[in-house]
C-alpha cells in the first residue's frame, strides 16, 4: 500500500475523531445519563413528599433506560439486553399512559 492510501484510509476510519475523542464521547454520555437519572430520582422524591404521581419521570427514566438497553442489545446481538430494553419501553409507554391520563 502507498502512503496516500494509508492516509486516505486513516481519515475515513477516523471521520467521528480518533480513539481517545470516542471514549471521551462515550465518557460523557454515560456521565450525563447519571446525571439524568440522580435529577429524575430527586424530583420524583420531591414529587411523592407533595403526593403528586411521579408517572412522567418515572416514563422518562424507563424510556432513557430502555432506548439504551435497546440500542445495546441490537448492535451487540444480546437478546437479554434488548429484551430487556424492550420491557423498560414497555414500561415507560404505560406509565405515560398514565401520566396523560391524569391531564385529561
Amino acid at each position: 500500500m502507498k502512503k496516500e492510501e494509508i492516509l486516505a484510509r486513516s481519515k475515513k476510519e477516523n471521520i467521528y475523531g480518533d480513539e481517545r475523542e470516542k471514549v471521551i464521547r462515550t465518557k460523557r454520555d454515560a456521565f450525563s445519563l447519571w446525571g439524568l437519572i440522580v435529577l429524575g430520582l430527586i424530583i420524583m422524591v420531591i414529587k411523592l413528599f407533595r403526593a403528586e404521581s411521579p408517572a412522567d419521570i418515572i416514563s422518562i427514566l424507563f424510556c432513557t433506560a430502555g432506548l439504551a438497553f435497546t440500542y445495546e442489545g441490537l448492535k451487540l446481538k444480546k437478546k437479554l439486553t434488548a429484551i430487556s430494553g424492550i420491557v423498560f419501553l414497555l414500561l415507560a409507554g404505560y406509565y405515560f399512559y398514565r401520566f396523560c391520563g391524569r391531564l385529561f
